[in-house]
């Protein structure tokens, strides 16, 4: 069985829900509010290689809610209030789920700050920024289908250590001659090339606090990327259902194991453009790395996202938004026709003036 969690209205008895932004739960019914404490202490950073090597660690059951399973993209999301589709995929295939006690305990959440009507309103700027879409597309993203989700994220703090090496180049140019055979004389031009200088080695060591990974396989890591990082370092609270009540919960489905490749991957590739950043010249080639790294922690965490999921011409599409910056971003179909009368009439304009030139 679940373990329930709910808090009730000192005043009617009612189910408090967290308010965006305020740091407060707040009765939907007679407005009463209770301080939810700001605990920043306590935050556990686990060794990464016993998390790995532990089958499961301490379990932990988050607020009530109601779980459903989706058919098509196989998210699991705990729903403070019943939906008719997926949140990730808008699919309307879904189906209850047995809620268990998460084998992984959440360190910490990022609580939201953005309400829903803020989170609407950029939606709708978004949409009306975009000029290629379809026409209908708007129809098809209701700003009432936005929902915010608690997003199951892990970060992985390293050490970095990299020695590197590479061949420096160096554009010059040069004057060279050259026979014209239109013109039928010799003519002079300026050539550009890459003068290849001495390899170069170099040092570079680092500190990565908090590289996020989505712990959602359905919603990829490049999500997050593109609406900016979250402030888990500075504003990261410890871990409290409280903050769910009355919001949507995704549940972890990507094994730490998975995680971890995606987060090394992001390490190594951060590394290695900090190190390219030292070569010397315009350009390199031969570029070699090698790179250790040390301190590995993990933990798992909780960030704050709305997100609206809809399906065009049988294709799935979503849009998401930063539940603390507002950042909007997302898939969008392009409608081929409005392009084609862009191009279209640049084509017919850049004509009129070759012909008021001529």
């Amino acid at each position: 069985m679940t373990e329930v969690f709910t808090i009730r209205c000192k005043g009617c008895g009612a189910s408090l829900v967290y308010e965006a932004g305020s740091e407060k739960l707040k009765c939907p019914y007679c407005n009463s509010e209770q301080e939810i404490p700001a605990t920043y202490d306590g935050i556990e950073e686990i060794d990464l290689e016993s998390a790995l090597n532990a089958e499961q660690m301490a379990k932990e059951s988050i607020a009530e809610h109601t779980v459903l399973s989706c058919r098509s993209c196989g998210a699991q999301i705990a729903y403070g209030k019943v939906r008719a589709k997926c949140d990730f995929c808008g699919s309307e295939s879904i189906s209850e789920a047995t809620l268990q006690t998460q084998s992984i305990r959440p360190q910490g959440v990022l609580p939201f700050s953005l309400n829903v009507q803020t989170a609407q309103e950029l939606l709708q700027q978004w949409m009306k920024s975009l000029w290629f879409a379809p026409s209908d597309l708007t129809r098809r993203t209701r700003v009432e289908d936005l929902r915010g989700v608690y997003l199951p994220t892990w970060t992985f703090d390293a050490q970095v250590q990299a020695r590197w090496s590479a061949i420096p180049g160096y554009y010059r140019t040069r004057t060279e001659r050259y026979y014209d055979q239109a013109a039928r004389s010799w003519q002079t031009r300026s050539v550009t090339y890459t003068e290849w200088g001495s390899p170069v080695s170099g040092y570079h060591q680092d500190f990565f606090d908090d590289v996020l990974v989505s712990g959602l396989r359905s919603l990829p890591n490049r999500y997050l990327e593109d609406i900016g990082e979250f402030p888990t370092t500075t504003d990261l609270r410890k871990y409290d259902p409280a903050f769910f009540l009355g919001w949507d919960v995704a549940l972890p489905d990507k094994p730490l194991t998975e995680a971890w490749q995606e987060g090394y991957q992001r390490i190594h590739d951060m590394t290695a453009e900090a190190c390219k950043r030292a070569i010397p010249g315009d350009t390199y080639k031969d570029f070699k790395m090698q790179l250790r790294l040390s301190g590995l922690t993990t933990k798992l965490i909780y960030v704050p996202i709305y997100i609206v999921a809809y399906r065009y011409r049988g294709k799935p599409y979503r849009v998401v938004i930063h539940g603390r910056s507002g950042v909007v971003s997302g898939d969008r179909p392009i409608s081929w026709v409005k392009v084609g009368i862009t191009v279209a009439l640049i084509l017919a304009g850049i004509g009129v003036l070759i012909f008021l030139t001529s």
